[in-house]
């Protein structure tokens, strides 16, 4: 005990020196593995409140601060019943994705109070975004206690459902949607209707894959799934399968487009070579009203932040590919097609280049593309994909705007990805 003691001293000793040296990342670490041991601990919560304000989370800071001045006098004991401090440091923690000191003080929280339905509710949702889902369900079940609670039982729904139970999803889903008040609410149970639907087609499988996730939670398609940290300076082969496998989906699903166009320079190359390999036009993007149907390149979904209100509307006329997909961060809208699941993505045409440079670069990636239409191999992965989707084609929001006029929310919630925060219905 005094080794661990002595550890932990050296911990926060450390937390205070790197803080000091403007080194927030590794100071939060160490003072995360000493707050952990000692939930009480204000000197904890004093150095993690100076973090916060030093990268600007002021809100964080505060409420930090203020649970920091009540536990001063009496350190490692925990707080009175009702500490409102404690609660409001929690929310706050869990508004900035930090769930796992979220489920720490919440868990000191439900020892105190154990009927309390918005402790409860909070501790479920910050268990959930850590994917422990059979955990988040025993707190939305003491939420779900207040019978008028529409996001307890939809995030019921949503820990059923990534636990592959149906029958326990759709009685959660049964009972949140006669509590939908409002139009987003009511989109929310139908989105989690054809979620579970989609779900149903793929029951028997013994283990999902992440094409299958992405298909049951936001009807799109996944190319290539694999999840990995992709630096495709070295690969320019792989930009031109991916393109080749895009090339050959489309065609497998005789999906016919009449350009191809991107909309930050950055997807500019790559749209080139697929517009070139498929024969098509390409451009820049040219409003919501295009006439021509066309693909909206992207090399990293990221890239939609911005202008996202427009690709909303699941438009006849266009439809998107993305690159690569961040598993980790949610995004206010899911491609319709995306190539692979990364980590993070860098493109070989990025930083300083030339015209000429970039020229003979997609030069290259062109003519290893039209050399890659007739490996075996890449058919063969390609035509595995068609396969997967041909039977799906109702249930994909790809050229499917009557049935799915907007494009779904990207929350981040595939169960065999790496952690995954950003959940709805909070």
């Amino acid at each position: 005990m005094e080794v661990d003691a002595a550890a932990n001293d050296k911990r926060l000793l450390q937390a205070r020196q790197f803080l000091n040296q403007g080194e927030y990342e590794k100071s939060r670490e160490k003072v995360t593995e000493y707050w952990l041991t000692r939930p009480f601990a204000p000197e904890a919560v004093t150095i993690y409140a100076e973090i916060a304000r030093e990268t600007g989370l002021k809100d964080l800071a505060d409420k930090l601060d203020a649970l920091g001045k009540r536990l001063t006098g009496s350190p490692h004991t925990p707080p009175y019943k009702h500490h409102q401090q404690l609660f409001d440091a929690a929310y706050a923690l869990v508004d900035n994705r930090q769930y796992v000191l979220a489920v720490m003080l919440l868990k000191e929280m439900a020892k105190e109070l154990p009927d309390d339905q918005h402790v409860h509710y909070e501790l479920g949702f910050a268990l959930l975004s850590l994917k422990r889902h059979e955990e988040a369900i025993k707190h939305f079940s003491v939420a779900g206690r207040n019978t008028e609670d529409f996001d307890a039982y939809l995030n019921l729904c949503v820990c059923h459902t990534l636990l592959r139970n149906v029958d326990a999803a759709t009685k959660a889903l049964d009972i949140a949607a006669p509590l939908a008040k409002n139009e987003e609410e009511k989109t929310e149970v139908e989105h989690r209707r054809i979620v579970l639907k989609r779900l149903k087609l793929v029951a028997t499988k013994k283990e999902m894959s992440s094409r299958d996730w992405l298909f049951v939670l936001y009807g799109t398609i996944l190319l290539r799934p694999t999840v990995k940290i992709l630096d495709l300076k070295e690969e320019p082969s792989h930009i031109a399968a991916m393109v080749v496998m895009l090339k050959g989906l489309l065609t497998g699903l005789s999906i016919e487009q009449e350009g191809v166009e991107y909309y930050s320079l950055r997807s500019r190359p790559l749209s080139s070579v697929l517009g070139q390999l498929s024969g098509l036009p390409f451009d820049a993007y040219r409003g919501p009203d295009r006439p021509d149907r066309v693909l909206l390149t992207l090399t990293w979904t990221t890239d939609i932040i911005g202008p996202h209100q427009a690709f909303i509307p699941n438009s006849e006329r266009r439809s998107i590919f993305a690159y690569a997909l961040t598993p980790d961060q949610p995004l206010p809208l899911v491609p319709d097609i995306v190539g692979c699941l990364a980590q993070d993505v860098t493109m070989p045409w990025e930083g300083d280049k030339t015209p000429k440079e970039l020229e003979r670069l997609v030069e290259n990636i062109l003519e290893r593309a039209f050399a890659l239409e007739a490996s075996p191999e890449l058919i063969q992965e390609y035509q595995e994909a068609i396969d997967y989707y041909h039977d799906k084609r109702d249930l994909l929001v790809f050229t499917n705007h009557a049935a799915f006029p907007n494009r779904p929310e990207y929350t981040a919630e595939v169960p065999n990805l790496p952690y995954l925060p950003g959940l709805p219905g909070r």
